[in-house]
């Protein structure tokens, strides 16, 4: 037991460090957890109630700018909110067999979206030109809100991207509302994982404990040295994971 904790404490500071660094803490949690002996689907679970409250700090800095655009901002996010209950109650339902076939390509997509970084907005600018934005904004937020509640990670970047595209606004000024989407993600996900009784609560509460530690290290050394690089490692270490389930 006294290992278990530790090893759930310790992911949470992976996670945590992480996230404040480049995001994508959910790629490192994740394994961490299996690590453990738990099953997928309750590693899963257990990452997605652990990390909820993680985008609530950012939520209240950022409250000022948000408080303006909040109109627009809420009739954006109901297609996502709409995708993330259809994905948690798909993952919650689905067995262990069929989410650990998924896993590699789900962790693929993370670290792309991760390498990718704020070029994902200049891609999707040139992809949907004109007239067409707002309906591939719409279709997108549906299927990163399904993504988000079925597994999750790398979800802020792609938030980035097409709340970016959507508002003309840069990636910096969109900080904010990602943080206010990808919380209302999770908000709405967490809701099928709590009542699915599959939650590991003793590894969920180190996972916060340590996650909450961890960011405050990963924003402190995050300060001194480039994002670019900090992304690039994050991506590199998500692919050995990747790799590593594929050749499992």
């Amino acid at each position: 037991m006294t290992m278990d904790v530790l090893l759930f404490l310790a992911a949470g500071l992976v996670g945590g460090a992480i996230n404040a660094a480049a995001g994508g803490a959910k790629l490192f949690v994740f394994p961490m957890l299996l690590a453990t002996g738990l099953p997928p689907i309750a590693a899963n679970v257990t990452q997605g109630v652990a990390l909820w409250p993680a985008q609530l700090p950012a939520i209240w800095i950022y409250r000022r700018e948000l408080a303006g655009d909040m109109k627009r901002l809420w009739r954006q996010m109901i297609p996502a909110l709409a995708g993330a209950l259809i994905g948690a109650l798909v993952m919650v339902n689905s067995s262990n067999e069929a989410f650990v076939k998924v896993v590699p390509f789900l962790l693929i997509v993370a670290v792309v979206a991760i390498v990718l970084g704020p070029r994902t907005t200049v891609l999707m600018r040139r992809a949907f030109p004109g007239e067409r934005l707002d309906t591939a904004v719409a279709v997108l937020l549906a299927v990163f809100g399904f993504y988000g509640g079925f597994f999750g990670a790398g979800l802020g970047f792609m938030l980035l991207a097409v709340l970016s595209v959507s508002s003309g606004l840069g990636v910096a000024q969109v900080n904010g509302a990602k943080n206010l989407f990808a919380f209302a993600i999770q908000s709405v996900a967490v809701v099928p994982m709590v009542l699915s009784g599959l939650v590991d609560w003793l590894a969920a509460s180190c996972v916060l404990a340590g996650g909450i530690a961890g960011g405050y290290v990963g924003a402190s050394l995050v300060r001194k040295l480039p994002e670019k690089l900090v992304r690039i490692g994050v991506a590199s270490l998500g692919l050995v994971l990747t790799l590593s389930f594929l050749l499992r």
